[in-house]
């Protein structure tokens, strides 16, 4: 009988949740049934190829889900499921420092020297349609904001949305340094009682004009120094946080001769806010 037959899916998906393969996952569970067992005893519950299975067997050990027990044949002892998610989240967060301090080390090293040289060489011959995707998710969309803050050094104007302003407070930090610098930084956006606390928090470090009263598209709009622009392509009111998605395009022409002129009207027609 193969275990994963009889287990709640939702087992399944939170285990995959949380990083592990689809092997990992069977024999994992075929291994809390067992609680002691050889990797062949483990393939057959689980339905895992056993050419596969002593190979996934170690990767659960060091993610710290098994413990192997040595003899002839190997065997396999389960971990108490909190006692292995501790252990691995023990490990994410090792693995995560260490490569933080890795990424920091090279951000200031000849290798990210050379890194940008190549990124730089004959950009200009590069057509600006090539610079453009859809962003998906609200994760990757606020890392993207994130790096297009730090990278400023004209200005800034966004139109966004109630929840978007909100999400403005995450990039406090570029934002405070962008007014140390003297970069301007318009906002557009509806003021509402409900983010009333959140516009006092962003009002020491950017300009901020309220549109409720103008009739206009509900939606999302990032132009930083004339370049680069952020169209949003899902409304956040009906969007669920993975589906949110954005469009990025890196075009003086769209920014300068097609968004901002639509930005300015706006800003133009709102509301200051102070």
């Amino acid at each position: 009988m193969v275990i994963t037959e009889t287990v709640a899916r939702k087992v399944f998906e939170g285990l995959r949740g949380i990083g592990l393969n689809l092997y990992e996952r069977n024999l994992y569970v075929a291994l809390l049934v067992k609680k002691v067992a050889t990797a062949s005893e483990l393939s057959d519950l689980s339905g895992v190829p056993r050419a596969r299975a002593y190979d996934v067997l170690m990767s659960l050990e060091q993610k710290g889900f098994a413990v192997i027990q040595n003899g002839s044949p190997f065997r396999y002892v389960a971990v108490e499921p909190k006692d292995g998610f501790e252990r691995m989240k023990i490990n994410v967060l090792k693995k995560a420092e260490n490569t933080s301090k890795r990424l920091e080390e090279l951000k200031s090293s000849d290798i990210m020297r050379e890194l940008t040289t190549l990124y730089k060489k004959d950009l200009k011959i590069v057509s600006p349609t090539e610079f453009s995707g859809v962003i998906k998710s609200t994760d990757k969309i606020n890392l993207h904001i994130k790096s297009m803050l730090g990278n400023t050094n004209k200005y800034a104007k966004i139109l966004t949305s109630e929840k978007g302003i909100e999400d403005l407070t995450y990039h406090l930090k570029h934002l405070s340094k962008l007014k140390k610098d003297g970069v301007s930084v318009r906002v557009i956006a509806p003021i509402t009682s409900k983010n009333k606390s959140v516009v006092a928090e962003l009002l020491p470090f950017i300009d901020i004009r309220d549109s409720s009263s103008l009739k206009t598209p509900y939606g999302k709009l990032h132009i930083y120094d004339g370049e680069h622009v952020l169209v949003g392509l899902t409304n956040d009111k009906e969007t669920e946080p993975d589906q949110d998605a954005v469009f990025w395009t890196r075009s003086e022409h769209v920014a300068k001769d097609l968004m901002e002129p639509v930005f300015n009207t706006m800003w133009e027609k709102s509301n200051q806010v102070k």
